[in-house]
């Protein structure tokens, strides 16, 4: 089922499955990728447990939890609706638990404030022992012009070392260095064949999108360790994803979940949250 929320700027449309936006509005212009070209169905998905490929080996059992994560294929009970917020849940089941071994309560919430749109995931450990979990988004932006004419400016001086995956995803140990300061241009060649731009740690905690020196998006996303852009092959469209882990390495054996890089403790009876904002113009 889908549900729809609106304000005076923004009117926001997410599925009950996988509790995903499905449509942005704002200025009367739709701000999600919408497949025009076939090339990605997805328009802004949920990442948990993992991010990428990312494997979940806990007490030397291995899970198949698969890339992104489940949540962006299950079913998402609605939690609570007002005039402004929308209000998700995905509890652990027998399904989830030959995936990831934990009891667990996912709550995605978002609201829209004027021309901003906060997502917020708060995980909750109904048990007595610790969970480990990893999360991220992957909003999607339309562009109205080729991908060459953006540019993200980022909040603070970064270094552009994007960390190089392999076919399948997985970190090469090599990093490609795209330059320094405060503004990264985009490149088709940056997103040919699936490729990502990895950046991890970065300093700034903000990203803004821009064409012709205007801002067309900005993705505030404290609490995210890591920002990584893609583009669904040929779109007129670029993700901008806030992750807390970062994928797998090619060649290393699985380690424990809870040892990895990103990977977030949650204690028994207690809640974590993790939160990023949208702001249109």
């Amino acid at each position: 089922m889908n549900y729809k929320i609106e304000n005076d700027k923004l009117s926001l449309e997410v599925a009950s499955l996988g509790a995903e936006p499905i449509s942005i509005r704002y200025a009367g212009k739709e701000r999600l990728w919408q497949n025009e070209n076939g090339s990605w169905a997805g328009h802004a998905p949920v990442l948990f447990p993992v991010c990428g490929h990312c494997g979940i080996t806990v007490g030397e059992k291995s899970y198949p939890v698969g890339a992104h994560g489940f949540a962006r294929k299950s079913e998402f009970a609605l939690r609570e609706r007002g005039e402004d917020f929308l209000a998700f849940s995905l509890c652990a089941s027998e399904q989830t638990k030959r995936v990831y071994p934990y009891d667990f309560e996912l709550n995605v919430r978002y609201r829209l404030q004027g021309s901003s749109l906060e997502v917020r995931y708060e995980v909750y450990n109904p048990s007595s022992e610790p969970l480990y979990f990893a999360c991220g988004g992957h909003p999607s932006f339309a562009l109205e012009n080729p991908i060459g004419e953006y540019e993200i400016e980022f909040s603070r001086e970064e270094s552009f070392r994007s960390l190089v995956h392999d076919a399948g995803g997985y970190l090469t140990g090599t990093a490609e260095d795209l330059g320094a300061g405060k503004s990264l241009k985009l490149r088709e060649k940056y997103f040919v064949d699936g490729n990502t731009l990895i950046f991890a740690d970065t300093v700034s905690k903000s990203a803004a999108l821009k064409t012709a020196g205007k801002t067309a998006v900005c993705v505030t996303f404290e609490g995210f360790e890591n920002l990584l852009l893609w583009r669904p092959e040929g779109a007129r469209a670029i993700c901008i994803e806030p992750w807390t882990n970062l994928p797998d390495p090619v060649q290393a054996a699985d380690t424990e979940f809870c040892k990895k890089r990103g990977v977030i403790k949650v204690c028994g009876k207690e809640r974590i949250e993790r939160s990023y904002t949208i702001t249109y113009f």
